[in-house]
């Protein structure tokens, strides 16, 4: 069985929802997140670098989640959450996917780095610098999604699910109300079934 090291409402998340997506069975293991546990070593013989979220599956060892979550759908997904790689929109599937994490969430994940970093002293030029960066990648988004349902149109596929994730992320460290239409698309991705039971799994 799958098994994903996690802590509450961090990328582990992609993981678990594309595991819910593809009724896959997986298992959670919740970590302590405090530097001392994330850099024993203990810890160290799972993650080299003392990363989380960590994906287990038999032999194989990931701690990248965009990777996690490409690697869940091409393995077991038999066709779903992606077009084929001959497909038009597969181009358009990674382009997106890979957004969502190293540009949309990099730069929402600066302020937290910025803030553990300096948790007495946080410096607002630079939070409002990465909110910035953030936002407009969120306004990027938003003018590519124009009026489909979900990023390749039609059809859901991991890259909602990577930036699913981003939004999250967004929300509650840049903390600035959506756009309708980014509001619209978070609504519908967050009555996903697979979604609901996803946060309930971590809770």
């Amino acid at each position: 069985m799958i098994k994903i090291y996690h802590f509450p409402n961090t990328r582990g998340l992609r993981a678990i929802w594309t595991c819910e997506e593809l009724n896959v069975p997986y298992k959670i293991q919740i970590l302590d997140f405090s530097p001392k546990y994330r850099f024993s070593p203990e810890f160290l013989q799972i993650s080299p670098i003392g990363k989380v979220p960590i994906l287990q599956d038999d032999s194989i060892t990931m701690s990248e989640s965009g990777a996690m979550v490409h690697y869940l759908i091409d393995k077991y997904g038999a066709g779903k959450l992606r077009p084929t790689i001959d497909h038009p929109l597969y181009p358009t599937y990674l382009e997106w996917s890979w957004f969502a994490e190293a540009t949309f969430t990099s730069s929402s994940s600066e302020i937290i780095r910025h803030k553990r970093a300096f948790p007495e002293d946080a410096n607002i030029e630079v939070i409002t610098e990465f909110k910035r960066r953030a936002t407009f990648c969120l306004e990027a988004v938003m003018r590519f999604l124009g009026e489909k349902k979900w990023l390749l149109g039609e059809d859901f596929s991991g890259a909602d699910i990577m930036m699913g994730i981003a939004l999250t992320t967004y929300m509650r460290h840049v903390a600035e109300p959506f756009p309708p239409v980014m509001q619209s698309y978070f609504d519908r991705l967050s009555a996903r079934p697979a979604f609901i039971r996803t946060k309930q799994a971590e809770s």
